[in-house]
């Protein structure tokens, strides 16, 4: 595709490469007709799967009209060229701003309220994104972005058809452990932006390896190390919304992008205020599939993709940076008194334990201060106020004292 620069495809002049990714090409270009400079996306039609992932891209953008997703300005064929016009950014993505480090908790808010909107308007479509990473947030100035590149988009309804074998479509730093054993869903987008999240606090992403399978193998045995940990500016209540968001199990996290960002902008307003759980978040994710299947102990057989989903090996080795021996403590399923006779299974729990139901009043909320202060019992708590209540009685008491005192001296010393 190389040497474009020069050339034209309808009425856009071609003027120079700004940059490509898998089978495309993005060109900067000049647009003849309204006078005004674009981005054109290209494609070869010789690259059929990639060209399918094209289409529905287009296809996409062109039911999503949203001030913070990157609008289609035009959609064109000039053979052998498939081509998507979209507006030129110049000012670069999130992913060069994070470069220079961390950004600030107020910037971060600022941000990931945008980011919510266009991915919740998205879903609210129907449509899931995919591929959330810092690369695809344009930004228009310091302080505005656009969501962009919805190549891996998906409708909620169909689905999509295209698939690779013995790969899973997705960016592995950004990928749910769900997806794995099962086809991507708004949860998986979730958690994608609650890793971009936790990179734009901490500056770093929560897992990275050598080879694709070693980091996406983290994301399924491993936690992620506190924000906090790293960026000590990071407060408790900060630090609760990313760990939620980022949990390993899709119903413990949160449920819509919108509220994500609405925790984390509640969190940035009261930031030691965190809200105590009574359900433990697990360090791990079964691989066990969806179907009841899973990989044997010490099985090296390859990464496997079917239908959009990865069946990864057991066999630490494989993954050459794969999960510490020492939390394999924690990847004990708790199996009901039921399921214990001679004969059981474990093959027969499914793959996604019902979660106990707790009572909004199982929830409180403690306010943590710098150090942290243990919350007296309730027991304790009764105690003080007795003893507060017979301490105000004998206050009173006193102060009625006096005042009989100094009536009685006032009186002897008039009638004196």
């Amino acid at each position: 595709m190389s040497g474009l620069a020069g050339t034209s495809l309808g009425r856009y002049y071609l003027k120079e490469r700004l940059g490509r990714g898998g089978m495309s090409e993005v060109y900067l270009a000049w647009d003849e007709q309204m006078q005004r400079e674009v981005a054109i996306k290209v494609v070869s039609s010789t690259h059929i799967d990639y060209i399918e992932r094209f289409h529905r891209e287009a296809e996409a953008i062109s039911h999503l009209h949203h001030a913070h997703i990157l609008p289609a300005l035009d959609y064109g064929e000039q053979e052998p060229w498939h081509y998507l016009v979209m507006p030129y950014i110049g000012y670069g993505t999130l992913r060069d701003l994070l470069i220079n480090g961390p950004l600030t908790l107020e910037e971060t808010g600022a941000l990931l309220e945008q980011i919510a909107e266009a991915l919740q308007f998205a879903h609210n479509q129907g449509i899931i994104h995919r591929d959330i990473k810092p690369s695809n947030i344009l930004m228009r100035d310091d302080h505005y972005v656009y969501l962009a590149d919805f190549g891996l988009a998906k409708t909620l309804e169909g689905g999509s058809t295209v698939t690779q074998t013995g790969n899973l479509l997705g960016t592995p730093e950004y990928m749910a452990p769900e997806l794995a054993d099962g086809p991507a869903t708004t949860s998986s987008d979730l958690y994608a932006l609650g890793i971009l999240l936790y990179q734009m606090v901490t500056g770093q992403l929560p897992f990275s390896g050598e080879t694709p399978v070693a980091v996406y193998w983290k994301q399924l045995q491993d936690m992620p190390t506190r924000p906090s940990h790293i960026n000590p500016d990071v407060p408790p209540a900060i630090e609760q919304v990313i760990m939620k968001a980022l949990d390993k199990k899709p119903q413990r996290r949160y449920q819509s992008a919108k509220e994500l960002a609405e925790a984390y902008i509640y969190a940035l307003t009261f930031p030691n205020e965190v809200v105590k759980e009574s359900v433990a978040t697990p360090s791990f994710y079964s691989t066990t599939s969806m179907n009841g299947g899973s990989v044997p102990a010490g099985s090296a057989a390859p990464v496997l993709a079917q239908r959009e989903k990865l069946v990864l090996p057991n066999d630490p080795l494989v993954a050459p940076t794969a999960a510490p021996q020492r939390r394999r403590r924690l990847i004990r399923r708790v199996v009901p008194p039921a399921m214990r006779r001679r004969g059981s299974r474990a093959a027969s729990l499914p793959p996604y334990p019902a979660e106990p139901v707790v009572p909004a009043v199982a929830r409180q909320r403690v306010y943590v201060s710098q150090p942290k202060v243990q919350v007296p019992s309730r027991r304790r708590r009764i105690l003080y106020r007795r003893r507060n209540r017979v301490l105000i009685s004998f206050m009173v008491v006193l102060v009625m004292l006096l005042l009989v005192i100094v009536v009685i001296l006032t009186l002897a010393y008039i009638y004196k």
